[in-house]
């Protein structure tokens, strides 16, 4: 997928998530397999001015339920084979690979969020009881993102393989 495409994609699930009610220190869960469609989900979410949470589909049930009910959220990004693990009658879930986005703008969102907002929840792995979720916002990630580049000297055309899962901090 072209750069291009995968930002007209982001900005159709950003307009759609917005009419879902997505904006600043709004959660939305996103439950997906690595793929395009991942990314793009994120990007949607980012770009919709919401924060996400990343949802591990390999992750438990009672965790995943656990999260999406101590997160609030109410829309979560998935894919259809993964639905069930989402689905409750609190959450609405949305399919990439079902449900259709194509009828929403591909031009970029109005930026909604600022650098004091929400970007992202973790969950810690809950060894010593239950699962906090950790809430980082726009200005913690920018500065964590300089610190790197200094650190490592990292130029605009490094490339960096990202091996961990989202829902790692």
């Amino acid at each position: 997928v072209s750069y291009g495409e995968l930002n007209r994609r982001s900005n159709q699930l950003a307009h759609y998530l917005r009419e879902l009610g997505a904006g600043p220190e709004v959660v939305v869960g996103l439950c997906m397999d690595r793929s395009v469609e991942m990314v793009v989900g994120l990007l949607g979410i980012l770009k919709a001015g919401g924060a996400y949470l990343p949802l591990d589909p390999t992750y438990p049930q009672q965790r995943l339920s656990f999260m999406l009910d101590d997160a609030a959220v109410n829309v979560v990004i998935t894919q259809e084979h993964l639905r069930d693990k989402v689905e409750t009658s609190a959450v609405r879930t949305v399919s990439l690979d079902r449900d259709p986005i194509e009828g929403h703008s591909t031009e970029n969102p109005e930026p909604a969020a600022s650098s004091a907002n929400l970007a992202y929840v973790i969950y810690t792995s809950g060894s010593t009881g239950i699962p906090k979720g950790v809430m980082l916002n726009h200005k913690g990630l920018t500065n964590r993102t300089l610190t790197m580049i200094d650190q490592y000297g990292i130029q605009s055309n490094d490339r960096q393989f990202q091996f961990i899962s989202l829902s790692f901090d």
